[in-house]
C-alpha cells in the first residue's frame, strides 16, 4: 500500500508539473498579446514589436522567438522599410529573393551599394547607414554624422540616452538589431513624411539641420 500511494504522489506531482510547464508559452502570449516566447511584457520594445506583427511587417522564427537582439542585415532592413509603405513589393521567387526591393531602393536613389552584389547585402548593417537610408527615405541627401543629427534633431530617433541625444550616444557603428531595427520603421511612419520620397541626387546642405551636439 505505501509502495501504491507513493507512486500515485509521483504521478500526480508529475502531472501538475507538465500543466505549469505547458503553460508558460500561453501565459506569455497573453501577457504580451504576441506569440514570441522570448518577448515578456516589461521588454523595452513590446509596443513596438506587436505593431511590426499585427502589421504583417515581421514574423518570429520556427522556434516561437522573436530574437530581438538578433542582428539585422542590408538586405533585411531594406526590405522591411518599403514594404512599411509599399506592401505590393514583393520578394521574388526567381535570382536573388531581395531583387525586387533593390530595384526599388535604386529607382529612388538610396545610398545602397550592393545593388549587384549578392554578398553584400548578406552583410550586417550598421546603424549609421540605417539612419542615412531613413534620411533619404524622407527626401533628404545626409551621409554618415549629417544623417545622424538629421534623425535626431527632427525626432526621428533617440540616443542611448534619450535625455542627451548626441552623435555619439546614436553608436552608429553599432550593428542593427531586429528591435532596433522596427523602432527605426515605426518613428519613421509615425512622424516620417508618409510615403517613401525620392533622394535629392546633390548632398543637402548641412546648414539646415538641427543643432545637434558630437557628444
Amino acid at each position: 500500500m505505501k509502495v501504491t500511494s507513493f507512486t500515485r504522489i509521483l504521478l500526480v506531482a508529475g502531472l501538475l508539473l507538465s500543466l505549469f510547464s505547458a503553460g508558460t508559452p500561453r501565459t506569455t502570449e497573453a501577457a504580451t498579446g504576441l506569440p514570441f516566447s522570448d518577448i515578456s511584457e516589461k521588454y523595452w520594445a513590446l509596443e513596438t514589436i506587436r505593431w511590426g506583427y499585427d502589421t504583417g511587417l515581421v514574423n518570429g522564427y520556427q522556434d516561437g522567438q522573436f530574437k530581438p537582439g538578433k542582428t539585422v542585415t542590408e538586405a533585411e532592413f531594406l526590405t522591411m522599410l518599403i514594404r512599411s509603405y509599399e506592401p505590393e513589393v514583393t520578394a521574388s521567387t526567381k535570382g536573388n529573393w531581395a531583387n525586387p526591393y533593390y530595384n526599388r531602393a535604386k529607382a529612388l536613389n538610396y545610398p545602397v551599394k550592393s545593388y549587384t552584389d549578392p554578398v553584400s547585402r548578406s552583410q550586417v548593417i550598421t546603424r549609421a547607414k540605417v539612419a542615412e537610408l531613413i534620411a533619404a527615405a524622407d527626401g533628404v541627401n545626409f551621409s554618415g554624422n549629417n544623417a545622424i543629427r538629421y534623425l535626431l534633431g527632427f525626432g526621428l530617433a533617440n540616443g542611448s540616452d534619450a535625455n542627451q541625444a548626441t552623435v555619439a550616444s546614436f553608436k552608429g557603428n553599432q550593428p542593427l538589431t531586429r528591435a532596433e531595427a522596427l523602432q527605426f520603421i515605426k518613428n519613421f511612419t509615425d512622424y516620417g513624411a508618409g510615403a517613401l520620397l525620392d533622394r535629392p541626387q546633390e548632398a543637402s546642405d548641412p546648414a539646415d539641420l538641427p543643432a545637434v551636439a558630437d557628444r
